[in-house]
């Protein structure tokens, strides 16, 4: 079920890139299909815990009466909930319903990021060296056959870029697809500059390309060139051999911390001030360490979920929750 789920998304995915024709188009565009198919259980879960919140004056005040008393104090407790027809688990299921299509699609979007990196370096190395077209075609045709090595062809060449120097790596491929290959191909890799891998994506389409992105496979960062090597700090990185700009792991830190203070009731806010904090840092660090593809979907669903907080605020005000709120 969880490879048909992952697959369905994968699919989704690469549909509607055969029609716009750019991934960071059409994970943007995924991603609010997906916001919109969730907002029935999101407004359910906002309008459980604006309840919950509402009532917490009065469980307050139950449980100081009934301190000594667990019975009393959970059957009044109970009474509470009944009389004002909440459920102390209504914003807790939704949420935790959504949390394996969330997995799925980091899942799925993994997944197209491996295909299409194969593609990306492979055409890359055919390129820069079309002598090496046969040994490249053996080399990829021996990983895919192993079971010795776990990791697709995409994953293992995503390595390679980034370090072609790795030896526990080459050692692994010199027993499945032989020395001689993997050293010609090691040493084709190695001769790749980034001034060619930037003449190859100009000709290659613009399916990578998403605004200041120069491939939505690699991380939007200045200190990555768009194979994934590390340009050094001190190394002139940018004279236009990056990436990206760091911009979208900042857009999702501050989204972040704008969704959170937003959608934290009042009453909470003192209790959920650790978490405003914690919750953008682990936001740029997520999307700092991943691919662009994951970091668009990141901050398109901020930014779809702040939109959704600021009217659902304005349609049910706190303290007004309901058909209460949506009257006024």
């Amino acid at each position: 079920m969880w490879s048909a789920l992952v697959g369905f998304l994968q699919s989704i995915i690469t549909g509607i890139n055969s029609v716009v024709g750019n991934y960071g188009v059409s994970i943007v565009l995924f991603t609010i299909l997906t916001r919109l198919a969730l907002l029935p259980l999101d407004l359910k879960a906002k309008a459980s815990t604006r309840k919950m919140t509402e009532l917490n004056p009065e469980l307050q005040k139950i449980n100081e009466k009934y301190k000594n008393d667990p019975e009393k104090r959970n059957k009044k407790t109970m009474e509470l909930y009944q009389k004002h027809q909440v459920n102390p688990m209504g914003g807790c299921l939704p949420m935790l319903l959504q949390l394996p299509l969330m997995f799925a699609m980091f899942a799925a979007l993994r997944a197209i990021a491996s295909a299409q990196l194969e593609i990306f370096y492979v055409n890359l190395i055919n390129y820069t060296n079309s002598d090496i077209a046969p040994i490249l075609e053996q080399f990829v045709e021996s990983i895919q056959n192993s079971s010795a090595i776990r990791q697709n062809v995409g994953d293992l060449l995503t390595s390679l870029f980034s370090n072609p120097n790795n030896e526990r790596l080459i050692n692994q491929l010199n027993e499945v697809a032989g020395n001689a290959n993997t050293t010609a191909i090691v040493e084709a890799i190695k001769n790749i500059s980034t001034a060619q891998a930037l003449e190859f994506l100009k000709t290659s389409g613009s399916s990578l390309r998403f605004l200041w992105i120069k491939n939505v496979w690699i991380a939007d960062s200045p200190m990555r060139d768009i194979i994934g090597r590390t340009i050094p700090f001190m190394a002139g990185g940018w004279n236009g051999a990056w990436n990206g700009l760091f911009i979208l792991s900042a857009l999702a830190g501050i989204t972040s911390y704008l969704y959170m203070k937003l959608s934290t009731p009042a009453g909470d806010k003192q209790q959920t001030s650790g978490m405003s904090t914690i919750m953008p840092i682990m936001s740029v660090w997520f999307t700092s360490m991943y691919t662009s593809a994951f970091s668009i979907y990141w901050v398109t669903s901020n930014l779809f979920q702040i939109v959704q907080q600021l009217i659902y605020n304005r349609i049910y005000p706190e303290g007004k929750t309901g058909k209460e709120g949506a009257k006024k």
